[in-house]
């Protein structure tokens, strides 16, 4: 009935042929990589346990249902804490062997937990030689994965529409995070006055799965009309900065506008389930955060006070909408001299020796845990800064107000990702990080930020 209405109300215009895409979705390339991550998981329990009871049951090959579930259940469950279907780390072989041994090492530590509860269900040896077996299996899955499926002969051809001054200035960036995953086929100038009968002929030949639009909001309404065609003949549009976003997990500053600002939740629209739940699991941190101080305090105040200084170190902090109030941590440093306040620095040479093992341990951060219980910070959130500091950032970079929209944290996205990065080029680039998670904030996200911060502090990534 739609099909005949249209051709009723537009009898003369042609109709378009949809375009046959070619190459492999991120979407796709992910789901694969899960699906054979599983398949590895679920077959080296089978063979886990053949290998363990053939001689006792003697009998032939068997699969056990519930405990293959249990394996795949548990490898589910770490992957997400892990990130291990994030496709720029399986590209990768070193980080390949990290994903898997740590993701491996989370599922073994749950399924013990299990065997535990459940000693039945799962036994010790069957969960030994199903670590061993899922470490061979899963490791060559993915690294022929890499090979094959990850390659760049399966890469979605895109045509560009930007600007020559965005291929110089922002295209670099983009091409550097979409190599092996994306290639331009086609690259159209939106200011040229052919760009309408490029786009036409790209709608009809259909030689590009995606178009991405490196242009703000604002287009002409030819351009936005043969951009319509494209999506018409089943040609992807989508912007720049959101390919960038999916690619980095951060956002392209340079390329946002008004309906990237629309896109934002309001104050009122944060979910109020998901507000309720992070606020119980801060005041439970807090509070567990404040008791491992106290068996702390007795063993750090002696080395703290040895190298001469207060205990603790106060300052003033901007946080939720610009909120005033006062952070304290372990002092680590000698006692600046009045005027002598610049960002922290990798190896600076103000940290004290006592200084130098509490931040490698990141125990000189607990006494921040008041601050999470009184609601002034979050457990996680974009750290927060110095009001001198959020006044001079404020004239030099757009945006940045915007992280101020929600309560700073003692860890966030920008710093499992980026780190203490110091300076306006730094910040900048921790500003895009916290963009991203103000505008995709959830429990899955938080998760993950958490299983990062965890990475870090038992890997001794002090600062």
């Amino acid at each position: 009935m739609i099909e005949s209405s249209a051709q009723a109300t537009s009898p003369s215009v042609p109709a378009i042929p949809l375009a046959r895409r070619r190459g492999l979705l991120l979407s796709e390339r992910r789901l694969l990589l899960a699906g054979l991550d599983l398949l590895a998981v679920a077959a080296a329990y089978v063979l886990a346990f053949n290998l363990r009871t053939a001689e006792v049951r003697n009998a032939g090959f068997y699969v056990p249902r519930s405990g293959t579930l249990i394996a795949v259940a548990m490898w589910l469950v770490a992957a997400q804490f892990t990130d291990a279907f994030n496709l720029r780390r399986a590209a990768r072989v070193r980080t390949t062997l990290a994903t898997v041994g740590t993701t491996l090492t989370i599922s073994a530590a749950g399924m013990l937990v299990l065997f535990f509860a459940v000693p039945y269900r799962i036994t010790r040896p069957t969960i030994l030689i199903w670590t061993v077996c899922a470490a061979v299996m899963v490791t060559s899955v993915r690294l022929v994965y890499r090979r094959s499926l990850g390659s760049a002969r399966l890469a979605q051809p895109i045509a560009l529409v930007a600007t020559p001054q965005v291929l110089e200035t922002i295209w670099p960036d983009v091409r550097d995070a979409a190599t092996s995953f994306y290639r331009v086929r086609q690259v159209i100038d939106p200011s040229k006055p052919e760009a309408h009968e490029k786009l036409l002929t790209l709608a009809t030949t259909g030689n590009a799965g995606e178009l991405v639009l490196g242009v703000r909001d604002d287009i002409s309404r030819d351009l936005f009309a043969s951009l319509l065609r494209c999506y018409d003949a089943g040609i992807r549009v989508r912007s720049l900065a959101d390919l960038y976003e999916e690619l980095t997990g951060r956002l392209l500053l340079d390329q946002l506008g008004h309906s990237w600002l629309t896109s934002l939740p309001m104050r009122s629209e944060t979910s109020r389930l998901y507000s309720a739940c992070k606020r119980a699991v801060d005041i439970g941190a807090g509070a567990f955060g404040l008791l491992l101080l106290g068996l702390v305090l007795p063993f750090a105040a002696p080395l703290i006070k040895a190298d001469g200084g207060p205990l603790f170190h106060r300052q003033q902090r901007v946080g939720k909408y610009g909120h005033l109030f006062n952070l304290t941590k372990l002092r680590t440093m000698r006692v600046a001299r009045d005027g002598d306040t610049h960002w922290t620095e990798k190896g600076d040479a103000r940290i004290t020796r006592a200084g130098r093992v509490l931040r490698t341990l990141h125990l000189d951060e607990l006494p921040q845990m008041w601050s999470i219980l009184v609601g002034d910070m979050s457990l996680i959130g974009p750290r927060p800064e110095q009001p001198h500091y959020v006044e001079k950032l404020r004239e030099q970079i757009d945006f940045y107000n915007t992280r101020l929209t929600v309560r700073p944290g003692l860890t966030g996205w920008a710093q499992v990702n980026y780190g203490y990065g110091a300076g306006t080029d730094g910040t900048r680039v921790k500003l895009s990080y916290d963009l991203y998670y103000i505008k995709r904030q959830s429990v899955s996200l938080d998760l993950l930020i958490v299983a990062r911060t965890a990475h870090a502090i038992l890997s001794l990534g002090g600062r």
